[in-house]
């Protein structure tokens, strides 16, 4: 099984990161990393991870799932790549496990993939605004589990997003 990982270049939410890799990986499952670049990216606490891949580099069928890491990063970069929402829809479309955290759920939302779901995601004006737009259904849960879409709220749900991911994968 392989996941691809989702992050922002520069200030993503080191723990959503690194919860649900470590969480993956020690259940055998490949992980790889891309952003919009490939090369370094740097958490908002100080974590450094080198992608693997740049989203012009992903082909969606060779993955079983997409997980798009939140903070403030993924509202500068990931929420308009174009590329990466692509990416969700292909992944989302074909029924596979699609889960986001923190700000990361609004890329589902311009994906076109939450309309009419329960979901939860890091309430500011702005990303409530999207994922209402999108008709996504906004609930104050840490983690939501909608079919194949998980969500969470914030990084203190990131074991609980990590154990919600591994169960839908199951």
């Amino acid at each position: 099984m392989k996941i691809l990982l989702a992050i922002a270049p520069d200030r993503f939410l080191d723990q959503e990161y690194t919860v649900p890799k470590s969480a993956l990986e020690e259940k055998g499952i490949t992980c790889v990393t891309a952003s919009t670049i490939k090369g370094t990216c740097y958490g908002m606490h100080g974590e450094i991870v080198e992608s693997d891949l740049a989203f012009d580099d992903v082909s969606p069928d060779e993955y079983d799932g997409l997980v798009v890491v939140g903070g403030i990063g993924c509202q500068d970069y990931l929420w308009r790549c174009e590329k990466l929402i692509d990416i969700a829809n292909k992944i989302g479309s074909s029924g596979k496990l699609t889960a986001a955290i923190c700000l990361a759920p609004v890329v589902f939302a311009e994906a076109g993939l939450l309309a009419g779901k329960n979901v939860t995601a890091f309430d500011t004006p702005a990303s409530r605004r999207i994922l209402e737009l999108d008709r996504a259904i906004l609930v104050n849960e840490p983690v939501v589990v909608a079919g194949k879409v998980v969500t969470a709220k914030m990084p203190r749900d990131s074991q609980a997003f990590a154990d919600a991911i591994l169960t839908n994968l199951a």
